[in-house]
């Protein structure tokens, strides 16, 4: 599990630490005097790395990550004013002329940009914080030989403007000796930073030029609650976070080392597309030769039925020939029916391929054949048997009777058209 994050208020003759929160009263988690020297003297970075240690000792803490917030006068901020650059040639202008706009400014600094909101056109109104290098470097040097990892340098503005954010104080006044540092804030947001000699004067002119309003005042007797403050709201991940040189450069190996990983994953990729764009046309030229395969197969099988087929239509021509020389048999019992006498009627008929013999009775036997010669389709209507009477209790009595006919011959269809 990874160690929370310290804020670490470093002041020219002390150090200030306080865990970060959300309260609005925050509270000193550890304090120590010291002297940061320098660029030329290098044992204050061992006097840092021994109060660094005991910090850790003090709270409890192993590895602890610090993020670092730089009180003046050990960092400067300014609101500065360019032509419409884009911010990283703002930032090549100030890093080549940090002096001309830095006053008494002669060693290497490490600066940090973030554009005022403004108008759209017109000069860019931006703030530029500039610390000295060898600081930021030595800080970095003693927290890793203690054991610390830092994870921001910010100056302390950023954190007393989240702070009076929090508040809705659109105004900060720290003062420290001879001098005041005064603190715009629009929700949050750091957007002007004036610096001023101490005097009550000048601080109210200096106020009525940033426009007023509510204000946090923090006098010499209370630069210790503003450091820790500052500390307790540093890392906020604003726009100015000072990056020493050497991690500047490591940022950039990070980046170009980055950079090459994505090309190498980029060619990866485009290997791996190219082969699954193989894959793919393979398998496509695979489902089309299975497709005629298919269909080749489907054709043979359509070329058989079609044959069949033909066979069929010429058996079924020929049965059709059959059945339009064959008898109708539903006229033929149709006329039978209608030639009956109304008192006749059939027990039994048999028909075969040119003759139709019929039993039944009938009141009279001679009318059931002149009823049957009268039938178009029938022909040598006689008598197959003889005519017996029969008596029944009652009613008049029957005559049973056998008649057989010859069946004419069905007329030709006439034949179609080719």
């Amino acid at each position: 599990m990874r160690a929370p994050i310290l804020g670490l208020a470093v002041g020219s003759g002390e150090l200030i630490a306080a865990r970060r929160s959300a309260r609005t009263t925050p509270e000193t988690a550890w304090r120590c005097s010291i002297s940061l020297g320098t660029a030329d003297a290098g044992d204050w970075r061992d006097e840092l790395r021994s109060a660094l240690a005991e910090m850790q000792e003090a709270l409890e803490i192993r590895n602890a990550r610090l993020a670092v917030t730089l009180l003046p006068p050990l960092v400067q901020i300014r609101t500065l004013t360019f032509p419409r650059l884009r911010l990283a040639e703002v930032r090549r202008v100030m890093e080549r002329d940090i002096a001309k706009y830095f006053p008494g400014v002669r060693e290497p600094q490490v600066v940090a940009l973030a554009p005022v909101p403004g108008a759209r056109r017109g000069p860019l109104p931006v703030l530029v914080a500039s610390a000295p290098a060898w600081l930021l470097d030595g800080i970095s040097d003693a927290a890793r030989s203690a054991g610390c990892t830092i994870d921001s340098f910010e100056p302390a503005h950023s954190g007393w403007a989240r702070w009076a954010g929090r508040e809705g104080r659109p105004l900060v006044v720290v003062e420290d000796g001879e001098r005041a540092e005064l603190i715009r804030v629009e929700r949050g947001r750091l957007i002007d930073v004036r610096r001023t000699p101490t005097s009550t004067e000048r601080i109210d002119a200096a106020i009525l030029e940033m426009g007023g309003g509510g204000q946090s005042v923090f006098n010499e007797s209370e630069l210790g609650q503003a450091a820790a403050i500052a500390a307790c709201y540093a890392g906020g991940g604003g726009a100015l976070s000072l990056v020493p040189g050497r991690e500047a450069a490591a940022r950039v190996g990070r980046t170009r080392r980055l950079a090459i990983r994505l090309w190498i994953a980029a060619a990866a990729g485009v290997v791996l597309a190219l082969g699954l764009h193989r894959a793919v046309l393979l398998r496509e030229l695979n489902v089309l030769a299975r497709a005629r395969e298919i269909r080749r197969t489907a054709i043979e099988a359509a070329l058989s039925e079609r044959e069949a087929s033909l066979g069929a239509l010429a058996r079924l021509g020929a049965l059709s020939t059959t059945a339009s020389e064959a008898h109708s048999w539903s006229a033929i019992l149709n006329e039978v029916a209608s030639g009956l006498p109304a008192d006749a009627y059939l027990t039994s008929l048999r028909g075969t391929a040119d003759s139709l013999v019929l039993d039944g009775g009938a009141q009279r036997a001679a009318g059931v054949f002149e009823g049957l010669q009268s039938a178009s389709r029938l022909t040598a209507v006689r008598p197959a048997g003889p005519i017996r009477q029969e008596v029944r209790d009652s009613g008049p009595p029957i005559e049973r009777f056998t008649a057989s006919a010859t069946l004419r011959s069905p007329p030709r269809a006439p034949e179609k058209a080719p």
